[in-house]
């Protein structure tokens, strides 16, 4: 039996699409034009303090007991979170 004698596999046929397809709606609320804003000014600010998409992510998403909190949480929430996750990258030893 040769390979075009061989009955074709059902798997490697494509799947065709039945309809249109929509994302579901999501439960959380989208962010607010001030929380964008926060969000933009903690990234840049961590961005220019370490210069690297590695560290940054690093930083942002980990818990940090000066802050009691993950940064990029608390610059989100408010202006005052902003500033205390600002102040704590002033204050941590600069790039090299």
């Amino acid at each position: 039996m040769t390979t075009e004698d061989a009955p074709e596999d059902p798997a490697a046929k494509p799947v065709a699409r039945r309809g249109m397809t929509f994302r579901k709606s999501s439960k959380t609320a989208a962010p607010t034009p001030e929380q964008s804003r926060r969000q933009a000014n903690v990234l840049q600010s961590a961005w220019r303090h370490f210069g690297e998409p590695g560290p940054v992510i690093a930083f942002l998403n980990t818990r940090h007991s000066a802050l009691d909190g993950q940064p990029l949480h608390l610059a989100i929430e408010s202006d005052e979170g902003l500033e205390r996750v600002q102040a704590l990258l002033e204050q941590m030893t600069p790039k090299a």
